[in-house]
């Protein structure tokens, strides 16, 4: 049956779950203002259903961690139905009942069937005690504090606190874990965790990391400084490598359609192949012909500045499968050369943010209505690049939640703590820079109603740190968690 242009309630879609290598549901139940709410169908076969088994559908309900019984229904701000989704027909909504549950504006793959998955695939009495426990007001008192019962996250105090000792039993509700310094006990700690999905490690310090008898994990995050070998489970999907990375780094494992995240690291594979998403963060500066040549086989690809230059854009045309692609804040580019698009058969996706002004308008002319997803923000002129290239609060201005004359009055305390704290000479004038830094935004939050939220709060500490790294760290007039402290103190609720 041919694909409809226009989405319309009861229109039911085939959707490829890729990492499940299946077909699932989607039906639309709502269309308004460009718009769209749809639920997920009880559906996962090889093909796509067809037409007539339709009517006999169901919705497709979740059980995991928090969820009882839900429906998987999302609201999206994007009415254009992604271009391989495949158009099954329609019949009635399989429910009237209302969504509130906003996802963004980009479409999924079938990531519920996937999460759910997963849910079914661990201990049954480990998920009935999260179940059990997950809204708990009990505590638990150890020999080093009392925690929560319910605690989510396994962090270093924890773990100290349980003398490196870990159960599953104590802490059910447990699905992360956050960990710094060497402890090599930990993976032995968690084997028997099934519900522990994400691990954080910073500054193992260590030459290998084998997380081969922990398959319930999906998603790292690690510091690679020192480390020589990384043995990954075969369910891994997400892995950011962080810190200084050693050059012959191998990383093993099973990582086909893997998302690979960088960060201030040297681009290299290390030695994985298939890598279908690839992002790197804090660009100083790349050659765009590196990546083809790494990473071949990439369908994502998002490249982030700190802000930064990317040369020889034209190298995209060499990745034959690229959909999606996400540029921001780098520059060094021309209208011209965001011609190159033109010339990947299959993109789908752009999502340009502070970029050179030129090249931004010319994207918008040319791909307006033509893509499953455009969105093109913060167009920077040279002169703009000139003034904000040192600017670490960059990002506010433009920013729809940040008020122009809230970003004025920020820019203004920025330069003055600045100044401030490179005159100090006394812990005494470093510890009033930084009170007056955490007034001013206690202030200026009162007066813009509340817009310093996560985002916005992490930048503001972030700055603190960086001006402390630049100004005082050789003064010795303070050590750095003293003077974060301060403004973790003295700001209002935000």
């Amino acid at each position: 049956m041919e694909r409809r242009h226009k989405p319309a309630v009861g229109d039911v879609y085939g959707v490829y779950v890729e990492e499940l290598k299946k077909y699932g549901a989607y039906q639309i139940l709502e269309v308004a203002r460009g718009s769209i709410c749809y639920i997920v169908l009880d559906y996962l076969e090889s093909e796509p259903p067809k037409e007539e088994i339709l009517p006999d559908l169901q919705p497709f309900y979740s059980e995991r961690f928090r969820f009882h019984h839900a429906l998987n229904m999302n609201y999206i701000s994007n009415d254009k139905i992604p271009g391989d989704y495949i158009y099954c027909g329609m019949c009635p909504p399989v429910t009237n009942k209302s969504c509130n549950n906003y996802a963004g504006d980009k479409w999924r793959y079938g990531i519920e069937y996937l999460y759910e998955m997963e849910w079914r695939q661990g201990d049954t009495k480990q998920k009935e005690n999260y179940k059990k426990y997950i809204n708990s007001g009990e505590w638990v008192t150890l020999s080093k504090g009392s925690f929560r019962k319910n605690e989510r996250v396994l962090t270093t105090t924890l773990y100290e606190a349980v003398e490196h000792n870990f159960s599953v039993e104590l802490f059910p509700c447990v699905t992360d874990v956050e960990i710094e310094g060497p402890n090599p006990g930990i993976l032995d700690c968690i084997a028997g965790a099934s519900l522990i999905q994400s691990f954080r490690w910073k500054s193992p310090q260590t030459e290998v990391l084998d997380f081969r008898n922990l398959q319930q994990l999906h998603t790292f995050e690690l510091d690679g400084t020192g480390v020589k070998r990384i043995y990954l489970p075969d369910n891994v999907r997400h892995l950011k490598l962080t810190g200084k990375l050693h050059p012959q780094l191998q990383i093993i494992g099973k990582t086909i359609g893997l998302n690979l995240s960088m960060e201030d690291a040297g681009l290299c594979n290390y030695g994985l192949c298939d890598i279908h998403d690839l992002s790197v963060f804090k660009i100083k500066e790349l050659d765009l012909r590196e990546i083809p040549r790494l990473f071949p086989e990439l369908h994502s690809l998002m490249l982030y500045g700190k802000p930064g230059i990317i040369n020889n854009l034209e190298a995209l045309e060499q990745l034959p499968f690229l959909r999606d692609l996400t540029i921001s804040d780098l520059f060094g580019f021309s209208a011209e050369d965001m011609k190159i698009l033109e010339r990947i058969s299959e993109l789908r996706s752009l999502d340009l943010y502070s970029i050179p002004k030129e090249a931004g308008m010319a994207v918008k002319k040319a791909w307006k209505g033509k893509l499953d997803y455009l969105e093109v923000k913060r167009l920077r002129s040279d002169d703009w690049l000139q003034e904000n290239l040192e600017n670490p609060l960059r990002n506010w201005d433009g920013s729809e939640f940040v008020p122009a004359a809230a970003y004025k009055k920020t820019m203004q305390q920025y330069k003055k703590t600045k100044k401030l704290l490179e005159q100090a000479g006394t812990r005494e004038e470093a510890v009033a820079a930084a009170k007056e830094y955490g007034l001013c935004f206690n202030r200026l939050n009162q007066k813009y109603h509340q817009f310093i939220e996560t985002d916005e709060r992490e930048d503001l500490f972030l700055v603190l740190e960086q001006l402390y790294e630049q100004f005082l760290k050789d003064k010795n007039l303070i050590d750095l968690d003293a003077f974060l402290n301060i403004l973790d103190e003295i700001r209002d609720e935000w």
